[in-house]
């Protein structure tokens, strides 16, 4: 039998994790996941993107890792979304791909990360991805824009997180979001923080800062993660 090049058994691979948790991915998504996978490294290569280590494993670390989210919200088209600190436009970039419906917008505060981030939006292309150079703290003084759901990964501590984004999210319209699991009945606007390890701590001082917010913490434990080293990782969703 022919071995399959490292690329494709990995796209191989991630289709079937999909597949486990009842998510498609379509042969074009696929196609443009491996292009922003080979940008990702080559800029890698020149800026501090995502770690040197984690770079064979980018698509379960960092590809899988993002798209995740997916099995547990299913988000109502047409939504829009803030990636806030993007570093290498993770998870904005691989969620819009599987979600050309969402508009998605990539915030990140260091000009040369954004500007490789442009880079790769405009060679995907991506017609739903905006990118914008700014701290969370001073997005709201220069854009009247406010975002539906505000997603966060390897960022900040989450009470930090709740603090930099009051105000940027949209409580004018409150959407519903079907979350498959546990938790019913979520409503925009929503933060989804991903986070990993032992987090008990900053949750009670989340709570204790931020008591009329609303947290739900779920383990990433879906079919296939233990295949893939993704384990001890969690998301943590604001209802703001």
């Amino acid at each position: 039998m022919e071995t399959l090049p490292i690329e494709s058994e990995q796209v191989l691979r991630l289709t079937t994790v999909l597949g486990r948790n009842g998510l498609m991915l379509e042969s074009h998504q696929a196609r443009v996941l491996a292009a922003y996978v080979g940008l990702l490294r080559e800029w890698n290569s020149k800026l501090n993107l995502i770690s040197r280590k984690d770079v064979e494993h980018v698509w379960t670390s960092h590809i899988l890792h993002s798209l995740s989210l997916l099995f547990y919200i299913d988000f109502p088209p047409g939504i829009d979304l803030l990636d806030l600190g993007t570093g290498g436009g993770l998870p904005g970039i691989p969620l819009a791909v599987l979600r050309p419906d969402l508009h998605v917008t990539l915030l990140d505060s260091i000009r040369k990360k954004t500007a490789a981030v442009e880079s790769m939006v405009d060679c995907l292309p991506l017609g739903n991805v905006t990118v914008i150079t700014s701290r969370a703290e001073d997005l709201l003084k220069n854009e009247r824009k406010k975002f539906d759901v505000i997603v966060s990964r390897a960022v900040a501590p989450l009470s930090d997180l709740l603090k930099w984004t009051r105000g940027l999210h949209d409580k004018s319209r409150r959407l519903p979001v079907r979350f498959k699991g546990q938790v019913e009945g979520l409503r925009t606007p929503l933060l989804v923080a991903f986070k990993g390890g032992k987090i008990e701590d900053e949750l009670r001082l989340s709570r204790s800062r931020f008591p009329a917010v609303t947290m739900h913490e779920v383990s990433l434990n879906f079919e296939g993660c233990t295949d893939v080293g993704l384990v001890e990782k969690r998301l943590v969703i604001a209802e703001l």
